[in-house]
């Protein structure tokens, strides 16, 4: 767990059970092992979408069905050594969505495995690729599962195959002055945005491929609104600096914001994401949305 989200944790206690879980399930996904085909993603395909505005691994054949339950084994298998080391299961659910998908080696899994034939489990694995989480939770029913156990599931399967592929364009994104507000790389919105060093200059990051882009200061990622008598910041006392709510009144959207020296890691922007929860929730009780 990073510093910053052990210092969240001794702030607000109240989010001790969700650090554990996410502590849980960021192990869980690094037992993955990605096997990406030989030529993908295809560098001329990626250079041709992102001069075109398309997202570089938009259509890349990253995952199939196939995949993706290999992928939810391994996480159920890592989240079983987890729950024998400390005690306790702390994501049963990824558990119980890689059963129902047949991906288990368990009873349950075998009695579940019906299910697949009922589920085109290619494209639940097109889906979390693209992060299309309305078709996701409509297969929640069919499965029998908790319809956000499934999108985080497929969600922390997908990622892995994510950030490998961006790590292999990443230097074709860098050189491809992305205007947008979503992810040059995935098409994904960002998490949140980093100022990075003394200068301070505003880094949209990706939590899902973990990628990073250069945005303007003064700019809605969301909907391009530049006009700074629509823009506002939500923060703690004495926070201004350090952690606060960007919102558009334009489109009533957020982006979390935190003042950083480096880049955080790749699991460093999920953990700040939880550690500024508190954020969310002063942005949510005032009208915007992610």
């Amino acid at each position: 767990m990073s510093s910053r989200l052990d210092a969240a944790v001794q702030r607000q206690p109240a989010l001790a059970p969700a650090a554990a879980s996410l502590r849980a399930l960021l192990a869980a996904m690094h037992a993955v092992v990605v096997r990406l085909p030989s030529g993908v993603p295809s560098e001329d395909a990626a250079r041709a979408r992102l001069h075109g505005g398309v997202a570089a691994l938009v259509g890349e054949p990253l995952l199939d069905g196939a995949t993706l339950l290999a992928n939810l084994q391994a996480m159920s298998a890592r989240l079983r050594e987890e729950a024998e080391r400390h005690g306790q299961d702390a994501l049963g659910a990824v558990s119980a969505v890689a059963a129902a998908l047949g991906a288990g080696d368990t009873h349950e899994a075998r009695h579940h495995a019906h299910h697949e034939a009922q589920t085109d489990v290619n494209a639940l694995a097109d889906a979390a690729l693209a992060g299309d989480w309305e078709s996701v939770l409509a297969a929640a029913p069919r499965l029998d599962v908790d319809e956000y156990a499934l999108v985080a599931a497929l969600d922390y399967a997908a990622r892995p195959v994510l950030r490998a592929a961006a790590a292999r364009v990443s230097a074709l994104v860098a050189d491809a002055r992305w205007e947008r507000g979503t992810c040059p790389a995935c098409g994904a919105p960002p998490l949140l945005a980093e100022l990075r060093g003394k200068e301070g200059g505003r880094v949209l990051r990706c939590g899902r491929c973990a990628s990073a882009w250069p945005f303007p200061r003064l700019g809605c990622p969301a909907c391009g609104e530049h006009d700074h008598r629509r823009l506002g910041a939500l923060h703690g006392e004495g926070e201004e600096d350090y952690r606060r709510a960007e919102y558009c009144a334009s489109c009533r959207s957020y982006l979390k914001t935190v003042a950083v020296l480096d880049a955080l890691t790749p699991d460093g922007v999920i953990e700040e994401d939880l550690a500024t929860a508190a954020l969310d929730l002063a942005a949510v009780e005032r009208g915007y949305h992610r």
